[in-house]
Formats: C-alpha cells, sequence, structure tokens
C-alpha cells in the first residue's frame, strides 16, 4: 500500500516535470509576434468586409503567404472582420477594393460612382504616364523600400545584384552630376529628364557616363558597387520631382 508520504513525493515530482514541460518550448509563437511587431517599422491593417489576405498583401507589395507568416494565420480563408494584420515597412493604412463575390459592387466608395467618364480616363493614363521609368537594373533583388527604415527617411529603393551588373539609366536625360557623392552614397550618378523628374544611382562601382552627357533611355551609364555606406553590392535607386524624393515604384515600368 503507497503510503502519503509516497503519494506527495509522487505529486510532486508531476507538478514539476509539467512545469518544465511547458516552459521548454522556448517563447510562444504569438509572443515572438509581438516581439517582431515592437520591434520593426509597420502598421495594423483592420480587414474589412470583403477583402482577403490576398488582396491586403498585394496591396502593400508582399506575398499572402510571407503575410500569413507574420501574422500566424494557420487558414487564411477563416480571415475575420475587424481583425488587424500586421503589414511590415507600411507607414499608413491603404484602401483594398473587396474581392469577395458579390462585396465588391456595394462597397466601392460612392463618389466612384458619380466620376466623369472623362476624367476617369484622364485619371488612368496619368496613372500609366507616371509608370514609365526603366528598371536601372535587370534582375535585380528589391531589398528596401522607400520610406521610414530604422528611423530614418530612405528616400529610395535599394536593388540587390552582383557587383559589376550594367545599371542603365531609368529614362533619357542629361547627366547633372557623375562622381563621389555626400557621406554614404559613395560613387552616384543624376540624371535629369523631362516633366521636371530627376533619378539618383548610388554606390556605383564605376561610373561610365560624365557630367553633361546626354543619355538615351536604357543606356548603360554604370556598374553595380558597394561604396559609400553600404553592407554588399546594389544600386540606391531615387527618384525626385523638382528636388522632393518620391516612390520610385510609382513611376517604374511593371
Amino acid at each position: 500500500m503507497i503510503s502519503l508520504r509516497q503519494l506527495l513525493v509522487r505529486f510532486s515530482l508531476c507538478l514539476a516535470l509539467g512545469l518544465t514541460l511547458a516552459n521548454c518550448g522556448g517563447v510562444p509563437y504569438y509572443e515572438s509576434l509581438d516581439y517582431y511587431h515592437h520591434n520593426s517599422e509597420g502598421i495594423y491593417h483592420p480587414v474589412q468586409k470583403g477583402q482577403t489576405l490576398y488582396s491586403i498583401a498585394k496591396a502593400y507589395g508582399l506575398s499572402a503567404k510571407e503575410l500569413q507568416e507574420i501574422n500566424g494565420i494557420q487558414d487564411p480563408s477563416e480571415l475575420d472582420v475587424g481583425h488587424h494584420l500586421w503589414i511590415p515597412n507600411a507607414d499608413r493604412v491603404v484602401y483594398v477594393a473587396p474581392t469577395v463575390p458579390g462585396v465588391a459592387k456595394h462597397s466601392l466608395p460612392k463618389k466612384k460612382k458619380f466620376v466623369a467618364k472623362g476624367k476617369g480616363v484622364a485619371k488612368k493614363k496619368k496613372m500609366a504616364a507616371k509608370r514609365r521609368l526603366l528598371w536601372p537594373v535587370r534582375g535585380g533583388v528589391l531589398t528596401s523600400r522607400f520610406g521610414t527604415r530604422n528611423g530614418k527617411n530612405h528616400h529610395g529603393i535599394d536593388i540587390g545584384a552582383r557587383r559589376g551588373t550594367p545599371i542603365r539609366a531609368a529614362n533619357e536625360g542629361k547627366v547633372e552630376f557623375s562622381g563621389w557623392g555626400p557621406t554614404g552614397y559613395g560613387l552616384m550618378i543624376i540624371i535629369k529628364h523631362p516633366g521636371n523628374l530627376t533619378t539618383v544611382y548610388a554606390h556605383n562601382s564605376r561610373n561610365l557616363v560624365k557630367k553633361g552627357s546626354k543619355v538615351k533611355r536604357g543606356q548603360m551609364i554604370a556598374r553595380v558597387g558597394k561604396t559609400g555606406r553600404a553592407t554588399g553590392p546594389h544600386v540606391h535607386f531615387e527618384v525626385r520631382n523638382d528636388t522632393h524624393p518620391k516612390n520610385p515604384l510609382l513611376y517604374l515600368k511593371r
């Protein structure tokens, strides 16, 4: 027969084992997500009726899989209205058009119904005109976006590529600067384009055009490097309108 003392000993051992197993898994998944959210730049997007994980991810330039993993979503089809999704590296909540059948028709802003046909066409042409620039590097990888990065303004985008990869002019124009740029930029080129647009290409390993040169659209002007403040070979690409930095992704040809 088991004595009372033996029962107490066994109970203590079981309790200690249970507490050990409960903590052996490290930081719980939801706590690791919370840590990630508070230690990176981004915003929370409130899910609206008719929106899907795919449509929200596309609106912010992310993949559905990436957004699903960041937010710890097991089943994307069970995304509830009012749920807040963490969007890394975003600085504002953007409008996401409803895509679920039967919802999109009634969920668009009312003002859309009263837009004149001529104005709608003009707006589309304006947007199409914005996306007229060529990507400066072919086959590169977008490694950093426009906006706030590590608490500082990042006035362009970074495109990673192998050292020596050709850098091409995004559009025709005149070379305003070719040489060693401000602190951190390394070797850089500035090209003035028609329509008050200016493009910047920085961290080059070698510049192939001089100040005052006229360049054609797609012409090779430099080679990818990591001069200046750079952790690896890439081109820092900026688009400016009357010296004001703009998001290059709004101007680049898809």
